[in-house]
């Protein structure tokens, strides 16, 4: 039995009962819970979120408490701080995990949007040898390079061979838990030309040369956006750090460089790497391809 397993076992154990009676009170999480497709039951998950916040709890107080102590504040401040710590710790932990499965659910909605155009492209060449729609997704599968649309074939593949599903009903289920609005309307239009006896090779086409239309203009204003960032960067961090460093330098040499070296030093050991780390995440939040 993996960590894993036994922790969701605990879990349920110690607040399964607790929670029964509280899921009306988390119900906007249970559709992120799907779309993040975590594998998590909704219960189960909201029993993880209290046993993980009643740890962080236990843990952290006197982690906290210790850690102060032997830097060598007295024992009423290391008891205060120790508390607050502890009360924002085990709270941000809380929200984190209510917040989770949103935030997983949007990277698994990145990964798919990037990797769909490509992924339809190799299912319009599948296609075109005149494979069924269930063959289709089974060599999907196997081609792990398309990330969370490989996974997601992989799903409708075991809902059809495993669960015993129509080609038609896993590919409406697999819609109905995808975040993607994209792959929504893939599947669905897949259903609609199996279920008329359509082209599925044509439709696919159509849809591979919009989806590979759609992405090129996504990077194309990527470009134009990082060119923006990274003229806002020089001007406000290099060029600014360079402009502060020499003033301060120049009223130094006026009012002594011992009562500016503080600011210097904040300058160049704190002000210039939070500013080239908030610029790193950022160009992280708005890439198309992270």
């Amino acid at each position: 039995m993996t960590f894993m397993s036994s922790y969701r076992r605990i879990s349920a154990r110690l607040f399964n009962k607790f929670v029964e009676t509280r899921l009306t009170k988390f119900s906007g999480i249970h559709h992120d819970l799907r779309m993040a497709n975590l594998g998590i039951m909704f219960r189960e998950y909201i029993s993880i979120c209290f046993f993980t916040t009643l740890l962080t709890l236990i843990i952290s107080f006197p982690v906290s408490f210790l850690l102060l102590y032997l830097v060598g504040l007295s024992i009423k401040s290391v008891l205060l701080f120790s508390l607050i710590i502890t009360l924002v710790l085990t709270a941000s932990v809380f929200m984190f995990m209510l917040k989770y499965p949103a935030i997983r659910a949007d990277e698994r909605k990145k990964n798919i949007d990037i990797n769909l155009p490509f992924a339809t492209l190799y299912m319009n060449t599948i296609a075109g040898t005149g494979a069924p729609p269930q063959a289709i997704f089974k060599l999907l599968a196997n081609f792990k390079e398309y990330g969370e649309v490989s996974r997601e074939a992989q799903e409708i593949v075991k809902d059809v061979e495993v669960m015993g599903q129509d080609i038609e009903v896993a590919l409406n289920n697999a819609a109905e838990r995808s975040p993607s609005e994209d792959f929504k309307d893939l599947l669905w239009s897949m259903i609609t030309t199996i279920v008329r006896g359509g082209d599925l090779r044509s439709m696919l086409q159509e849809k591979s040369d919009y989806l590979m239309e759609k992405y090129q203009r996504k990077m194309e204003e990527y470009t134009n956006d990082l060119s923006l960032y990274v003229e806002v960067y020089i001007t406000l961090v290099i060029v600014g750090s360079i402009f502060s460093i020499v003033m301060l330098t120049i009223m130094g040499a006026i009012s002594g460089f011992e009562a500016l070296k503080p600011m210097q030093e904040l300058l160049v050991y704190v002000f210039l790497p939070l500013s080239s780390l908030s610029f790193i995440v950022l160009l992280k939040l708005v890439s198309p391809i992270s």
